[in-house]
């Protein structure tokens, strides 16, 4: 069964892998959305993430799709209870505006409510920064929610580490609980300098060491890279053909032919294997591929294996005098 971790200080624990369900009602019909929830929940799963706005960018979306299909499969099954639910809040859609005014914050949480059907939501991400809105005002519509109980945490997502900074140091001064927890896109591969990734902000060691050293849990998405680590027609994508592409591709075939084991399960268990923990937040298109996906939980790396898997297509002379 998959173990659990505890999020950031919040006292609770949540899976040790996050459901994604980005897909979900659009590219997923219910009934193949409800097959991968209940497979996830088989294998011992709790915590599922979704957002107001998914999937919008899909070409048959329009946002909210996703929420309304987790919905109807929370009230079917009837296990909210066993749920650890997370949406987000932040990118326009529909008569949604883009960004975190407070206004939008407080009536795209009712919203998400209902769709979700549920009382509260268990973590509600800023899925963006918002450089226009001050983020006081941000933090306090955050902080209204959890006193209202609509939401018991709030996390960030997309955020440059200053930001988060400057975000906890208005919490502190006014005793507020924060952004608990941060979701950026994260891979075993590495981007190249100057890779450009649109609105979405990536976990790099200047993020690890500020979640780190604060206890803020870090969340991984895309960390398969949509497929394109097992799958011939699905190309890397551009931003992170970099230098060292080759050496870590190479890395992570080596150890995937020593374990038995898909480039998928070696990713998703190196990640696994971080201390302090990193949750990656990872979905799968048909029942086989998230059978797959829940085989990394039983793939275990040895020292000298995460050893060549780290240092895969490190430069000596990178390291410092």
């Amino acid at each position: 069964m998959m173990k659990k971790v505890q999020l950031s200080h919040t006292g609770v624990e949540v899976s040790c892998l996050c459901l994604g369900t980005l897909r979900f009602g659009t590219r997923k019909t219910y009934e193949e959305s409800a097959k991968v929830m209940d497979m996830y929940i088989e294998a011992g799963g709790n915590f599922i993430d979704t957002a107001n706005a998914y999937d919008q960018w899909c070409e048959q979306g329009k946002g909210g799709e996703s929420e309304i299909t987790i919905g109807r499969w929370l009230r079917e099954r009837g296990n909210r209870q066993d749920i650890f639910l997370a949406t987000k809040v932040g990118f326009g859609y529909q008569n949604v505006p883009d960004g975190l005014a407070a206004s939008t914050i407080i009536s795209e949480c009712e919203s998400s409510l209902r769709r979700l059907g549920v009382d509260h939501i268990d973590l509600y991400y800023a899925h963006h920064d918002d450089p226009h809105t001050p983020l006081e005002e941000t933090l306090k519509a955050f902080e209204k929610l959890v006193q209202d109980g609509k939401i018991r945490f709030y996390g960030a997502s997309n955020y440059l580490p200053w930001r988060l900074a400057d975000a906890d140091a208005i919490c502190q001064r006014h005793g507020w609980a924060g952004y608990g927890c941060v979701e950026q896109r994260f891979s075993y591969l590495r981007p190249r300098s100057g890779g450009d990734f649109g609105p979405q902000c990536l976990i790099d060691e200047h993020l690890m060491s500020y979640c780190d050293a604060r206890g803020k849990t870090m969340l991984a998405y895309t960390p398969l890279l949509r497929g394109a680590y097992v799958r011939s027609d699905r190309a890397i994508p551009s931003p992170y053909l970099g230098q060292d592409t080759d050496e870590r591709l190479k890395a992570l075939r080596e150890v995937s032919q020593e374990l038995g084991s898909t480039p998928n399960q070696v990713v998703l268990a190196w990640m696994l294997h971080r201390q302090p923990p990193l949750i990656p937040v990872f979905s799968a298109g048909t029942p086989e591929h998230m059978r797959e996906n829940l085989g990394a939980l039983d793939v275990h790396l040895s020292p000298e294996q995460m050893e060549k898997l780290d240092q895969a297509g490190h430069c000596p002379n990178d390291e410092p005098v």
